[in-house]
């Protein structure tokens, strides 16, 4: 069909709407890529202070040419300032600070570069998309790559580090005082780099925690990033299937972002309720998805579901008589597992996140 041939003006204005929307996707998915760029090159740290092309080239170890390019296109963006006007070479451009904390503070609560290098992750897969698409296989988390295991490390680390103890942890008083019992032990199932139970021992100087998770490149980071925060004597991290049983006994067990994503979500439940000691609780942090199924959703809800069409849906049919949860994650998917698993209770707790539901399971 022509467009001479379409006399529904309603349905000419529908189309044009959703190719405009394409058209900004396309915007915004070159752009992403190029911050992506500035990140793995370090044009970003080189525009901490004022400086023309020559100087970041020279301080990035970029070609000039390009780095003009890539410095004019930024600042056309309004990804980077240009704090002295003049000509392509006297030009100086600077990051703000909120531009700065956007795009070259990973620890910053508002960075966003991550997001880049994760869409460049998703990318680089999609030759084998197609090819899982077709034949109802998956694809394990480790398969993805650095780009999407540091992504990833980064999307959360801020809110693990300061949102954890100092936001969510007080509005879970039982889980406090299940963490401040003497000789204490938390285990926390899918830690993936290690920031979840790095910040819990930070936030509570007497508790021993072990982080585990199937992919042996995260559980790498993790080790580092312990060691490097000096925790290692208190915070272990070892490659376990979280569905697996353990004869150690912990009074929280956590599950951090990750239940979505296991192939066998009753089962790794079912393993967290048999370590627990007297007492002891699950928590699980999870996405705000919507209660139901709705067509022409918000931002978030159009986030997930992206993120399970080319993510979480192939990381968690990995393994045979895959659960199959994907990343839309709704309320009544975990009541079910939570039921399937044995817990007498399943309630979502009182903390409000544009992101995430928490959820406390009691045996």
């Amino acid at each position: 069909m022509t467009t001479a041939q379409v006399d529904d003006q309603a349905a000419l204005d529908e189309g044009s709407a959703l190719t405009g929307r394409l058209f900004e996707a396309l915007i915004g998915s070159l752009e992403l890529a190029t911050v992506h760029l500035g990140h793995r090159l370090g044009l970003y740290d080189a525009l901490r202070v004022p400086g023309t092309v020559a100087d970041v080239a020279a301080a990035s170890g970029v070609e000039e040419r390009y780095a003009q390019e890539w410095l004019e296109q930024q600042a056309i963006a309004g990804f980077i300032s240009v704090a002295e006007v003049g000509d392509s070479a006297t030009r100086r451009y600077v990051l703000s600070d909120g531009q700065a904390l956007a795009l070259a503070e990973p620890e910053s609560p508002v960075y966003g570069g991550m997001l880049a290098g994760m869409t460049i992750g998703l990318a680089d897969l999609m030759p084998r998309l197609l090819a899982v698409y077709r034949t109802g296989e998956g694809i394990t988390f480790g398969e993805f790559g650095d780009e999407i295991r540091d992504g990833q490390g980064l999307f959360n680390r801020a809110a693990f580090l300061e949102a954890l103890p100092n936001e969510w942890l007080p509005l879970l008083p039982d889980v406090t005082a299940l963490l401040s019992r003497p000789d204490a032990r938390a285990l926390d199932l899918g830690c993936g780099v290690g920031w979840s139970s790095i910040a819990l021992a930070q936030h509570l100087p007497d508790l021993s925690v072990l982080g585990v998770d199937s992919d042996d490149a995260s559980i790498m980071d993790a080790r580092a990033n312990a060691d490097q925060a000096g925790l290692s004597e208190r915070v272990r991290f070892e490659v376990v299937d979280a569905a697996a049983e353990t004869t150690a006994s912990y009074d929280v067990a956590f599950i951090f972002e990750a239940l979505h994503d296991m192939a066998h979500p009753v089962e790794v439940l079912r393993a967290a309720r048999k370590v627990l000691r007297p007492g002891g609780l699950v928590v699980v942090m999870d996405e705000r998805a919507e209660e139901e199924f709705t067509p022409n959703a918000g931002e978030i809800e159009r986030a997930l579901a992206g993120f399970s069409v080319l993510h979480c849906l192939p990381v968690g049919r990995s393994e045979p008589g895959s659960a199959a949860t994907g990343t839309v994650f709704r309320p009544s998917t975990m009541y079910r597992y939570a039921e399937q698993a044995g817990f007498s209770s399943c309630v979502i707790a009182p903390i409000q996140h544009d992101l995430f539901r928490f959820y406390v399971l009691t045996p």
